[in-house]
C-alpha cells in the first residue's frame, strides 16, 4: 500500500496542473487495504506520506483492485464507493477534492496539455 501511495505522490508532484487543487487544503487520509495502510497528508500545498497514525481525519477502505484504480486515476472515487468497492469516511467536499486529485493525476501525459 505504501509503495502505491509513494508512486502516486511522485506522479502528483510532477504534474503542475494539479498543484492548485491542494494550495489551501489541509487533509490527513488513511488508505486501508486488508492489513496494509498508508497515510497521506496534504498541507501547505504539499503532499507527503506519514508514518504515525495520530489525528487521522478521514479514511478510505477497500480491496486492492479498487485502490489501484483510485491511485492510477482509472476510476473515480465516488464510482468505486457507489459500486461498493471502497468505503469513504469523509465529507462530500473532501471526497470531491480527493476524487479530483486522483482522477486528474492519472498518468496520461497529454492530459496536462489539455488542462
Amino acid at each position: 500500500m505504501k509503495e502505491l501511495a509513494e508512486k502516486f505522490i511522485e506522479t502528483f508532484t510532477l504534474q503542475a496542473h494539479v498543484l492548485g487543487l491542494i494550495k489551501h487544503a489541509d487533509i490527513k487520509v488513511k488508505f486501508s487495504c486488508g492489513l496494509e495502510s498508508a497515510i497521506i497528508e496534504i498541507q501547505n500545498g504539499k503532499m507527503s506520506l506519514l508514518n504515525n497514525q495520530d489525528s487521522i481525519w478521514y479514511e478510505i477502505k477497500g480491496d486492492w483492485t479498487a485502490m489501484m484504480q483510485l491511485f492510477e486515476g482509472t476510476e473515480r472515487l465516488r464510482v468505486l464507493e457507489h459500486k461498493g468497492h471502497l468505503t469513504v469516511s469523509a465529507s462530500l467536499r473532501t471526497t470531491l477534492l480527493l476524487e479530483s486529485i486522483f482522477f486528474l493525476t492519472k498518468a496520461h501525459k497529454n492530459l496536462a496539455k489539455v488542462i
